[in-house]
């Protein structure tokens, strides 16, 4: 069973449910599919890694109040105690999170500019040559080594774009979750 198969299937199961948590549920189950291709696994595997679409739409369907990823509820505290929680929360990322997050990704960004223009580089040699009619073997193999090492750094950039995009992701989630007292 493919992607589509199964998620079809588990969404025709799920039509009881309030059209957002059926979403969820999906989107959550996409995820799955997401990882699991990322990690090397066929749509089949990981199907068959979730189980059978009719036991996660009954276990789904029998917990009837369940809300999927939930944020937990507000907890009632004191107001000066919910005002020191802001104010932590304020100075903490815009003293330290906020600069640290902003340099990681500036950091990424000079990578993924870097990898993209050592790629392109032997078009930048052509260009030189069409430009100035003299052609330089030193700089064309040059050009091309800068290819190679733009070829190899670009799966590490890919790979820290999705490392930061999840950790940021996550330090937002942390950030809604302390707020609400749920710590």
């Amino acid at each position: 069973m493919n992607r589509k198969q199964f998620l079809t299937e588990v969404e025709q199961r799920l039509s009881p449910l309030p059209a957002e948590v059926r979403h969820e549920l999906l989107s959550d189950l996409s995820q799955h599919f997401d990882y699991g291709l990322v990690n090397g696994k066929s749509e089949s595997e990981i199907a068959h890694e979730l189980g059978n679409p009719e036991d996660i739409a009954r276990e789904a369907l029998d917990v009837p109040n369940a809300a999927w990823n939930a944020s937990p509820p507000l907890r009632q505290g004191s107001f000066a105690r919910n005002i020191f929680i802001f104010l932590g929360l304020l100075f903490l990322n815009l003293l330290i999170s906020i600069p640290i997050m902003a340099t990681l990704w500036a950091v990424w960004a000079s990578l993924a500019v870097v990898s993209i223009s050592f790629i392109a580089a032997p078009l930048l040699a052509v260009t030189d040559y069409a430009l100035n009619s003299t052609f330089y073997p030193a700089k064309f193999f040059f050009s091309i080594t800068l290819t190679g090492i733009g070829l190899l750094l670009l799966p590490g950039v890919r790979y820290l774009l999705l490392l930061m995009v999840k950790s940021t992701v996550r330090y937002w989630k942390w950030n809604q979750t302390t707020l609400r007292g749920a710590y």
